[in-house]
């Protein structure tokens, strides 16, 4: 605890001390130095005493002496020697002590004062003092006189010597305080009020308080300077007060700044991810019919021709679709939400589906695309297969679109306990000076405006993103005019080793010879011939691998000894009639994948039969079937009669066939309680009672009624925003986006319905751009070549039909809700009209309603519908005369 100490009391009695001591010293001293010289001076004079008493007595006591007559000795002694100072007086002649008078006995610790100088010690410390004379007689020392004395006269001397020197010291000691006195007044006074002035400053931190001017001129000084100081302070306090109270002013102008930026950030945020959930519903709800569609009837025994159609339709969707998940995924990432599983991944097979994807591509393009994997390659490790796939997909996405001629080669090697995967190019390159921001959202190497290569610089970002989501990294190598190398590497876990392939036959041939192939097939196939024990040659017995067209041309069989295997391109017809005229022993697939080349390889080590492994071959070419759910009893809940009846028909190829289809979540919610269902898939967005609603209630009902727990998914095209979380609230199980396809509704079932039987899931399929509808176009000729290509022309007349009959009434409710100025009810009916036109291809009449939608969505309710009706008209008879179905026009004109 800190205290305050008196500072006049201090400096007062230190200065008083100070003066008391000083005189104290000085008077001690004095009196030291006068007894001193008083002890000595004592010595002088009892010496001249002693020595003369004792002359006088040796000049009385000559005669006797010499006579050595003892009895006049000894008066003389008694005559002379009677002085009360002398205690002991002797007359000695040459034969001892003559005569003696006094205590009659010699000390030996006598002071001699005849040896001269006596220390003054020894005077104070000894009671006696003794000197002796000779007795001299005619000329001649005939004896000597001896005398003793005491030194009791010392100590009154010294005594006295004392007392002068205490009033002395007393006199200078009254002197010397007084001056210390005077010192107080004029010097420790104002010292001691400015020692008080600053304990107060600092104790009580008050800069105002001044220093009264007073006492000598340094201590005026002392006390104006100190008074300068706070005046210092003073100033600085004010400028500090001025200075924080304008950085106040600062923040709080600066804070609303910051608070309006981050509400207009907010709202351009919220804008964004509502366009996004917005485009993204809109996007899907359309392709939902074609998508399904296409794959029904891509599962269906067509002939090789209408089923390459069919693929092909169901290729451009999963095109677009891709598209919109990049976009979706790039918001996703931004927000934080992207996640990515851990599952066993087979690296074969995301090279194989990435490389079957982009053939087409690649083959229009005149370039050469492969995937080489190395031997110590897991077979399986624990990844995430889909986001493994985009990262690979986009880095050979970006390979293809800058790269002019020659190939694209997929590469994956283990490096430590990391997979490396490489997609390198013979492009254009980079400039050293973009690599930097070759992987930043929305940038390219080349940003002019006059750019010769699309795209928005969305992959590469994403793709390093979903990279560093794995605990990997990435990074791209490149030189102007040689191409470019984009690598990531990802930590391996739970890895299963995957098993070589090496010759194990003896007399089979060891060569095998490579046709025309182009340099990345080449590059893959060189390095697992190498590894599997094969060498490179031509000849009499050397295998031959050869591409389709090399073979057609040649027109015979090279070697009836040797094994030959056929490339064939995806699309080529050649492959089966190679086979039928015996001109090659196996078809392969090109690009080629490791699928078919793993098994073909190991057939040529070995020896033995080629296993069927030509997917190419058009009469083998079905897809799996579809697992089957027999029995199981599914309630469909969407307004959309459209796409209650695509969910009907995909729901009939899985093996549903108890379908019970509503309008709106009110009736969802009233017939799941008078039946038992197995499954519900619940759109979201509905009149009356939406999706979400619907199934919070029947959980309530659930719960109160101790029901069983039906599994309900919900079947919706919101993917972003909050109708892709709103499920969770609601007590669902799940969600399945639109457009869905067949093995992914088949999955929702196979969670949580019974199967009956199970086969084989169908392959994805594979994608290709696909052209979009001519701007103002009144009809979308690909949406209806889509339905056209499904082959049954009654389902595609009853989907017409029901819009037909539908399309009016959402007309009507828009022209009532813009007539009331109800934007919310207005951008429900626009939207209605909206996706039930572009499903069945109503081009212009969705553009329309879809811009009455989006204005209405704006909370402007002040669309013109007028143009709608002349325009519905127009559409219907449009449809009718492109499907030969008047029908459809009679229905839409009764409507």
């Amino acid at each position: 605890m800190r205290t305050s100490l008196n500072p006049l009391r201090s400096l007062a009695g230190r200065l008083a001390l100070i003066v008391a001591g000083a005189v104290t010293g000085a008077l001690l001293l004095a009196t030291g130095l006068s007894a001193w010289r008083e002890v000595d001076r004592y010595a002088a004079d009892k010496r001249d005493a002693l020595r003369m008493t004792a002359q006088v007595i040796a000049a009385a006591a000559a005669e006797a002496t010499a006579r050595s007559d003892e009895a006049a000795a000894l008066a003389t002694l008694r005559a002379v020697a009677g002085d009360g100072a002398v205690i002991y007086a002797a007359i000695e002649d040459g034969n001892g002590i003559l005569a003696e008078q006094g205590i009659g006995l010699r000390l030996s610790d006598d002071i001699d004062l005849d040896k001269g100088s006596v220390s003054p010690l020894d005077l104070m410390t000894t009671r006696t003092l003794r000197v002796s004379v000779p007795v001299i007689e005619t000329a001649r020392a005939v004896g000597r006189v001896v005398i003793v004395s005491d030194s009791r006269d010392l100590a009154a001397r010294i005594g006295e010597v004392a007392r002068t020197a205490l009033v002395a010291g007393l006199l200078a000691l009254g002197l010397g305080l007084g001056v210390s006195l005077r010192l107080q007044r004029s010097v420790t006074r104002p010292l001691a009020a400015l020692a008080t002035t600053m304990d107060g400053v600092r104790r009580h931190h008050d800069y105002t308080q001044r220093a009264t001017i007073q006492g000598g001129e340094e201590v005026e000084g002392l006390a104006k300077t100190f008074n300068a100081l706070l005046g210092a302070v003073n100033e600085r306090d004010r400028a500090i007060a001025e200075h924080g109270a304008g950085l106040e002013r600062e923040v709080a102008l600066r804070t609303a700044d910051l608070f309006e930026a981050k509400q207009s950030a907010d709202a351009a945020n919220a804008a964004k991810s509502t366009f996004l959930a917005t485009m993204s519903h809109e996007i899907r709800t359309p392709m939902n019919g074609m998508l399904v569609m296409a794959e029904l009837l891509a599962n269906a025994e067509l002939p090789p021709r209408q089923q390459r159609y069919a693929k092909v339709i169901a290729r451009s969707g999963q095109s677009l679709l891709a598209i919109i998940n990049d976009i979706l995924d790039f918001a996703k990432v931004e927000a934080g939400k992207l996640e990515v599983e851990r599952i066993p991944v087979s690296p074969r097979d995301v090279a194989d589906t990435v490389v079957t994807l982009f053939g087409e591509r690649a083959r229009v393009a005149g370039l050469d695309l492969a995937a080489q994997v190395a031997p110590d390659v897991p077979a399986t490790l624990l990844g995430d297969p889909v986001r493994l796939g985009q990262v690979l997909g986009n880095f050979v996405s970006n390979a293809l679109k800058f790269t002019g001629a020659g190939h694209v080669l997929v590469r994956m090697a283990m490096e430590g306990d990391a997979l490396r995967i490489s997609v390198s190019d013979t492009g254009i390159g980079i400039p050293e000076d973009r690599l930097g921001q070759i992987f930043t959202a929305f940038s390219q190497a080349d940003q002019s405006t006059t750019r010769r290569f699309g795209g928005t610089g969305l992959g590469l970002s994403i793709a390093e993103r979903l990279i560093a989501a794995m605990g990997g990294s990435v990074g791209v190598e490149s030189r102007i005019g040689e191409g470019s190398t984009f690598w990531a590497r990802i930590p391996v876990d739970g890895a299963v080793p995957a098993e070589p392939t090496t010759r194990l036959a003896t007399g089979l041939p060891d060569a095998i010879s490579l046709g025309a192939v182009g340099s990345a097939t080449r590059a893959v196939m060189e390095a697992d011939l190498s590894v599997a024990g094969f060498r490179l040659g031509s000849g009499a017995g050397a295998h031959r691998i050869a591409l389709a067209s090399e073979l057609a041309a040649l027109g015979r069989r090279p070697d009836a000894a040797s094994r030959i295997v056929a490339l064939v391109p995806i699309g080529d017809p050649a492959g089966p009639d190679l086979l039928e005229r015996g001109l090659a022993d196996e078809l392969m697939r090109w690009p080629l994948v490791q699928s078919e080349w793993r098994p073909v390889l190991a057939a040529l080590s070995s020896g033995t039969p080629f296993t069927a492994v030509a997917p190419v071959r058009e009469a083998e070419a079905r897809t799996a079937a579809l697992p089957s759910f027999a029995g199981a009893r599914v309630l469909v809940a969407d307004d959309s009669a459209v796409n209650r009846e695509v969910a009907t028909e995909a729901l009939s190829r899985l093996g549903v066939t108890d379908v019970t289809c509503v309008e709106d979540g009110a009736a969802a919610v009233t017939v799941s309680a008078a039946n038992a269902f197995d499954l519900i898939l619940m759109d979201g967005s509905m009149p009356v009672l939406d999706g979400f609603s619907a199934s919070a209630a029947i959980r309530a009902r659930e719960a109160e009624s101790g029901a069983a727990r039906v599994p309900i998914v919900a079947l919706t095209a919101h993917v972003v925003g909050d109708g892709a979380v709103a499920w969770q609230a609601a007590g669902m199980d799940g969600m399945l986006a639109k457009p869905f396809t067949l093995a992914q509704l088949a999955a929702v079932l196979a969670r949580h319905v019974a199967q009956q039987e199970v086969t084989a899931q169908p392959p994805s399929p594979e994608t290709e751009p696909a052209p979009a509808a001519p701007v103002g176009a009144l009809l979308d000729e690909q949406t209806l070549a889509n339905l056209d290509e499904l082959g049954d022309r009654d389902f595609v007349a009853h989907v017409l039909r029901l819009y037909a009959r539908q399309a009016p009434g959402a007309l009507a409710d828009l022209e009532a809700a813009l007539g009331s100025g109800d934007a919310p009810a207005a951008a429900r009916a626009a939207h209605s009209l909206k996706s039930m036109s572009a499903n069945i291809g109503a081009a212009r009449m969705k553009d329309t309603a879809g811009a009455i939608e989006a204005s209405a969505r704006a909370g402007a309710a002040t669309g013109d519908a007028k143009a709608l009706p002349a325009l519905l008209a127009e559409t219907l008879v449009a449809l009718a005369a492109r499907i030969g179905s008047p029908e459809v026009r009679a229905t839409g004109t009764a409507g």
